[in-house]
């Protein structure tokens, strides 16, 4: 009887060694998966310390591909020992699968097989095993967003394997915390995916925009660009409405995990708590639906960016040196249809023209910047007349020029309705524009300030409702 006893306390020593050591690993598993939002470090620190734990000839991760009905899948992660064959990016194809087995291993099933040969497999599953040199084998299905995702495949390749409950429960808990760490792991990565995606849109934007400074041709400008202020503003408006939504998202599923690595098992109600508070459910349905919205609006810009692109030409002239009063009497005469022409009747041009020496730029930039000023100016006068606001001289836009030391001022003034303090703020940024929509775009004011900072001047207007708009051209006579 003592000896039995003293059996008996042994045995239940050494279990409650094995549990504290199976403890210790799961916590320190779970810690590594805590570590990273990468996809392919998490699977591949999960299966090294789940081969190294469980004493295991193979560990693979068979992503299953949902497109062929969960019939096929490819192993993307692997650890194995040297004597054995390597199964990494292997395909994998069962054609019954996804038609008799991929529910119940959605809902939690676990394959537990000691030896494939006594196991009473269909001939098609048994020559899928042997091809990978599998003598016992533990399946664990791998959940993410209610759907299946993939497999985590322990495979004992020397011999059959008797699995302990011990292990098939140690497993289990390592792949609930896997596959929390991968629906964390692949909803960060698409969003940090349309993080780049807007960023690269954005800059290629400002490219374009930039392109557009230096080659547009006024007729062209006006046709491509009506309308990209508002066909810009509205996904971009929704992108950036929804980042902080995705932020909190983040945040809730990290809060989640936290839980499962603080508590486990053993804190069920707790995390149950947490997710019925976020709603995570909701969430996970919720977050593809967003993701499918912010491409297509993605998308949207990106197809307005192509057409400016496609539209802009790269300047050829370079810097020459110029007389800037002949290059106004040229832009004048090209404007002349636009002068004569629309509701405000024949408008009046006075040239003041002072002796200025030549300039050190490029002409066709520094023309397409008195095109749009002039333009404007026309715009003002058909937008009062419209509007019946009355002026009490006839429409009128006097041109000067003069010389200073180092430099020659340009200015364009206008008798017209002139421009509230608050819009005058706003004139030369990108897409911000006055004019009732579809008949402005806002580039041309921030194209004419790009061009003239880029060539070392100014470009500044001093306006006031009732008393007209002055722009003020300062450019350096020497680059």
């Amino acid at each position: 009887m003592i000896s039995s006893f003293d059996s008996l306390a042994d045995k239940r020593v050494v279990s409650s060694i094995k549990q504290q050591i199976r403890e210790h690993a799961l916590h320190k598993v779970i810690t590594k998966l805590h570590q990273s939002l990468d996809l392919d470090t998490i699977l591949k620190t999960t299966i090294i310390e789940l081969q190294q734990i469980l004493q295991v000839d193979r560990v693979g991760i068979l992503r299953l591909d949902p497109d062929s009905g969960w019939d096929e899948g490819i192993f993307i992660a692997e650890v194995v020992l040297p004597s054995f064959d390597a199964v990494l990016a292997s395909h994998v194809r069962d054609h019954c699968f996804g038609q008799k087995y991929v529910d119940y291993y959605r809902h939690g099933r676990i394959q537990v097989l000691n030896d494939v040969e006594t196991a009473g497999l269909s001939d098609c599953h048994l020559k899928i095993l042997r091809q990978f040199q599998v003598k016992a084998n533990l399946l664990v299905p791998l959940v993410s967003r209610d759907q299946l995702w993939g497999l985590m495949c322990l495979h004992q390749c020397s011999a059959p394997r008797d699995w302990e409950l011990d292990d098939i429960e140690f497993a289990k808990q390592i792949s609930v915390h896997l596959s929390v760490a991968i629906d964390h792991a692949e909803l960060m990565a698409q969003t940090q995916m349309q993080a780049k995606e807007l960023q690269c849109l954005l800059t290629a934007l400002n490219q374009a925009h930039v392109q557009l400074a230096q080659t547009e041709k006024m007729s062209g400008l006006a046709q491509l660009a009506a309308g990209v202020a508002h066909e810009i503003n509205n996904p971009t408006t929704f992108i950036q409405g929804n980042l902080s939504y995705l932020k909190q998202a983040t945040q809730d599923l990290t809060h989640i995990i936290y839980l499962y690595q603080q508590y486990g098992d053993s804190g069920i109600e707790v995390i149950e708590t947490a997710k019925k508070k976020v709603d995570l459910d909701f969430l996970l349905q919720d977050l593809p639906k967003i993701f499918t919205a912010m491409e297509t609006g993605t998308g949207r810009i990106s197809h307005i960016v192509k057409s400016l692109n496609d539209f802009s030409r790269p300047d050829s002239e370079g810097y020459k040196s110029t007389n800037l009063n002949q290059e106004l009497d040229n832009t004048l005469f090209m404007l002349q249809h636009r002068l004569q022409a629309g509701s405000h009747g024949n408008l009046q041009i006075e040239k003041d023209y002072g002796v200025i020496p030549q300039v050190d730029c490029c002409p066709a930039l520094i023309n397409q910047v008195f095109a749009y000023l002039l333009d404007n100016a026309v715009d003002a006068f058909d937008v009062c007349h419209a509007d019946k606001c009355g002026l009490k001289t006839h429409p009128i836009v006097k041109v000067t020029t003069m010389a200073g030391e180092e430099t020659v001022t340009i200015t364009i003034h206008d008798n017209g309705p002139g421009i509230s303090e608050e819009n005058r703020n706003q004139l030369f940024n990108p897409f911000f524009t006055t004019k009732p929509i579809g008949q402005g775009t806002g580039l041309g004011l921030a194209i004419s300030y790009n061009i003239i900072t880029n060539h070392g001047g100014t470009l500044d207007c001093q306006s006031q409702l009732g008393e007209g708009s002055k722009f003020i051209i300062e450019l350096p006579i020497h680059q």
